[in-house]
């Protein structure tokens, strides 16, 4: 293992070699990435940084290894550069044009007063419900259970459930009339 593995100067020294220079831009190409390339300045930074964790990373000693070292941080950069690539083009997907964001909009706050209102009064309904009609709010509405597996769990007919859900529907209206 090399002494100077973690010095920054030594990693960018070799790679200010000429021919280092040549294979750092050679991996950029393999990658498509060339001088007209819309993404170019940044995949160049994101190469050197990788040619930098590569001389970091590369195990064996150099200058006796440096052939090896030298295919390790080809295959580095250009499999970095295709990963960032593809990151900014999942990005630009994603994101909205800035001519459609101006007719767009956001009402985060619309769908949670609604939840809100839906949870104040399904507490109220539990506060004046009877026994019967709780367990048809609980079991029903909360913990999605089905009118037969009511039936059954409880011991009542199908017609008890229904009458349950009436009069709780008759409540919730009557609490959702209120001012």
């Amino acid at each position: 293992m090399r002494t100077d593995r973690f010095e920054n100067q030594a990693a960018f020294d070799l790679l200010a070699q000429p021919e280092h220079q040549r294979l750092l831009y050679g991996a950029l190409k393999t990658a498509n990435v060339t001088r007209g390339h819309p993404h170019f300045e940044d995949c160049v930074t994101t190469a050197h940084l990788t040619w930098l964790s590569a001389y970091q990373n590369f195990e064996p000693d150099l200058p006796d290894n440096l052939d090896d070292f030298r295919k390790f941080a080809f295959r580095r950069i250009k499999w970095r550069t295709v990963d960032y690539l593809r990151k900014q083009t999942l990005r630009a997907q994603h994101q909205v044009p800035l001519d459609a964001a101006a007719d767009m909009s956001v009402i985060p706050m619309a769908v949670k007063e609604r939840e809100w209102l839906l949870t104040d009064l399904l507490t109220a309904l539990l506060d004046q419900c009877k026994p019967g009609e709780r367990i048809y709010l609980t079991e029903f509405f909360l913990e999605e259970q089905s009118v037969a597996d009511i039936m059954h769990t409880h011991g009542v007919s199908r017609r008890t459930v229904f009458n349950w859900r009436a009069s709780l529907l008759k409540r919730a209206a009557a609490l959702y009339q209120q001012p």
